[in-house]
């Protein structure tokens, strides 16, 4: 049995994730979420994420293609994958070719995971929804 592993931050939960984990679902038979706890997200963003870890944990758990949702706790991958033993890891191909992402192939390599890049949604990202906040809130507190 194949069983898949997607890692995320989930924050702002939109499109672009369920996209992520419906496709991931489609290309194995187990399907598990890693959620970023806050403060695996603080130490990757430097910021804290605007939903806290249990709704962004709950959202995700309640998502019929996710068998099974877990804390999140490393960016290092090879510690989820201790606690999970996913046999492929799924990301957005915003990592494709980075230098992150060869670094994480090299370390799922190093386990047998195999590496598999799933389209990443341009249009909508957390980034981009948290931006367009602080700007709304900004010109609120100008006007």
């Amino acid at each position: 049995m194949s069983v898949g592993y997607v890692p995320g931050g989930y924050d702002l939960f939109h499109i672009g994730h369920l996209n992520i984990l419906k496709t991931a679902r489609g290309h194995c038979k187990y399907l598990i979420a890693g959620v970023a706890t806050d403060a695996s997200l603080i130490t990757m963003k430097g910021r804290a994420p605007v939903v806290p870890f249990e709704e962004r944990f709950q959202i995700v758990a309640g998502i019929r293609d996710v068998d099974r949702a877990v804390p999140d706790f490393s960016q290092d991958k090879r510690v989820a994958w201790r606690n999970t033993h996913f046999d492929i890891l799924f990301k957005g191909t915003d990592w494709q070719g980075t230098e992150r992402g060869d670094r994480l192939e090299e370390q799922m390599f190093e386990l047998g995971v195999t590496v598999v890049y799933l389209p990443y949604t341009d249009t909508t990202s957390s980034t981009k929804l948290r931006s367009f906040l602080d700007l709304q809130l900004t010109v609120q507190a100008v006007t």
